[in-house]
């Protein structure tokens, strides 16, 4: 239930901020988006939920001011800030979300986590309550329903549009060769010739792969690799894997790990996928890039309408950009990763997980 948003976010969000800092932000606010507020008390209780998360999993939380800390309070001010742009650009849209929405949702999640009993000690893993997870529902199911208003008029590309991409990207439809290879691994040469001897005189290389073999990861399913891609194994292995005849059985083979004695038992040609059967899924690929673009020119006039301001050490961009220690955005804060992202989840699809 966690972590779905806030890595896109940085590249959303912060990346599409225009800002401004200084004194013209309320004391108490890290931020100031249009005549409403992100207060200092929103940041601290997402931190403190990611504390709790993160002391139950015996993780280590960052230092403040570090670089991952940096990068995790970035994320969780781009996080604040769009919610509360997305929040007041929803109420021009006509967008409302009912209390009914927002326990049906909740409803479904609870179903999905095994009851309540379970969805509620997940909750409590995350430092949230069921207040928390509510909130958390209503703020991704706003953003859902901005996201479908500004996307709406996208249309489909065309069959010739789909064509042009297949025939430029066509590297991407090729499915290439690949090949099932057995070997046994020795120390040496002597060793090599006389697995070598046994194989070619009709042993099991069942049998000799688990007596010779010191490849503990093949040596007890008969030296097998199964669907080996070219350039997947080391160098001398690989050569040889690609040049011999199928069922042909190598001399022995030195690399970095002893001698191999190898042999090819399926080859599986390199294929290409058609243009009929790529078309459906080419359209898809262009319809959400397409949707993408959209929303991210629609939430940049979003931001800049909303004249958002930071607090001095709050800027995201500077934020994320920032590598040694800097004026800390909070003594006490932390991992910014969050659990504002256990009800994103919830919420499906928001806008902040699309482009």
């Amino acid at each position: 239930m966690r972590r779905l948003v806030l890595a896109t976010i940085v590249l959303l969000a912060a990346a599409l901020l225009v800002t401004a800092c200084g004194s013209s932000v309320p004391k108490g606010a890290i931020a100031k988006v249009g005549d409403a507020t992100v207060t200092k008390a929103q940041f601290d209780a997402l931190v403190k939920q990611e504390k709790t998360y993160i002391a139950g999993q015996g993780g280590t939380f960052p230092k403040v001011g570090s670089y991952d800390y940096n990068q995790y309070a970035a994320q969780l001010v781009a996080y604040l800030v769009q919610t509360e742009v997305i929040g007041q650009a929803s109420t021009g849209m006509g967008v409302k979300v009912t209390s009914k929405d927002v326990t049906s949702y909740v409803a479904q999640q609870e179903k999905a986590s095994g009851g309540a009993t379970a969805l509620n000690s997940q909750l409590k893993a995350y430092g949230m309550t069921r207040a928390d997870l509510k909130e958390q529902v209503r703020i991704g199911l706003v953003d859902n329903a901005v996201y479908a208003k500004v996307i709406k008029g996208v249309k489909t590309s065309t069959d010739a549009e789909a064509l042009a991409y297949y025939q430029k990207n066509k590297s991407k439809y090729v499915t290439p060769e690949t090949r099932n290879v057995r070997h046994v691994l020795v120390k040496t040469k002597a060793e090599a010739l006389t697995v070598r001897a046994l194989l070619v005189t009709g042993a099991s290389w069942q049998t000799v792969a688990k007596q010779y073999s010191t490849d503990s990861g093949s040596k007890n399913k008969g030296g097998l690799y199964a669907n080996v891609k070219k350039g997947a194994m080391v160098a001398a292995f690989d050569k040889a894997a690609f040049s011999l005849k199928l069922n042909e059985i190598s001399q022995p083979v030195k690399t970095q790990y002893g001698w191999h004695v190898i042999q090819v038992i399926k080859i599986t040609k390199s294929s290409m996928t058609s243009f009929a059967k790529a078309k459906a899924t080419i359209k898809s690929t262009l319809l959400k890039t397409q949707q993408n673009k959209v929303w991210a020119s629609w939430y940049k006039l979003a931001v800049k309408d909303a004249k958002v301001k930071y607090a001095d050490g709050y800027d995201p961009v500077k934020l994320a950009a920032t590598k040694s220690a800097s004026p800390s955005p909070s003594s006490s804060a932390t991992d910014t990763s969050t659990a504002s992202s256990t009800a994103s989840s919830a919420a499906s699809p928001s806008p902040s997980q699309t482009p």
